[in-house]
C-alpha cells in the first residue's frame, strides 16, 4: 500500500499565506484526471530542508483512493489542495520538487526568500519574484 496525509491547521509558519486544508488520509492515491491549467508556487519540503523551488503544477486534478477506513473515495481538487497532493504524490514515486523546476536557478535557499524584494527585476522570473511562500501564481 502507499499512503499519505496531508492537511493545513491554522496558520503555518512555512507557508504564512496559505489557507487551511482538511487533514485528508490517502491510500493508495492515483490521479485520474488533472487539468491543462497550471498555476505556480514556491514549494518547500521537509526531505530538502532549507530550500525551495519554483514548481508549476496542475491548477485542478481529481484523485481515487481509499480513505482511513478502507472506503473508495475519488474527489476534485484544486489550487493549493491539488499541489499539495500531487507534491505528496511524487514522493511515493520517487520525484522531489526540486525535479520539477524549470531549471537549477528556480531552486533557492530558504533564506533568500526574505531579500525577495531586493531580487533583480525580472530574476528569476517575474511569477517567482512577486510570488510570497504560501501563495500561488498564474505567471510563471
Amino acid at each position: 500500500s502507499r499512503v499519505f496525509v496531508f492537511g493545513i491547521e491554522g496558520s503555518n509558519p512555512r507557508y504564512s499565506a496559505a489557507p487551511p486544508i482538511p487533514f485528508q488520509v490517502w491510500i493508495n492515491p492515483q490521479i485520474v484526471w488533472a487539468s491543462e491549467e497550471s498555476n505556480w508556487m514556491w514549494e518547500g519540503c521537509l526531505s530538502v530542508p532549507g530550500l525551495r523551488g519554483w514548481v508549476g503544477r496542475s491548477r485542478a486534478i481529481r484523485m481515487r483512493g481509499l480513505d482511513e477506513n478502507g472506503s473508495q473515495k475519488e474527489i476534485e481538487l484544486d489550487g493549493l489542495a491539488a499541489r499539495i497532493a500531487q507534491h505528496e504524490l511524487d514522493h511515493l514515486n520517487g520525484i522531489l520538487f526540486t525535479q520539477r523546476t524549470p531549471s537549477s536557478r528556480f531552486i533557492l535557499p530558504h533564506a533568500s526568500m526574505d531579500a525577495q524584494e531586493e531580487w533583480g527585476e525580472h530574476w528569476p522570473s517575474d511569477g517567482s519574484r512577486r510570488t510570497a511562500l504560501g501563495e500561488l501564481s498564474d505567471m510563471m
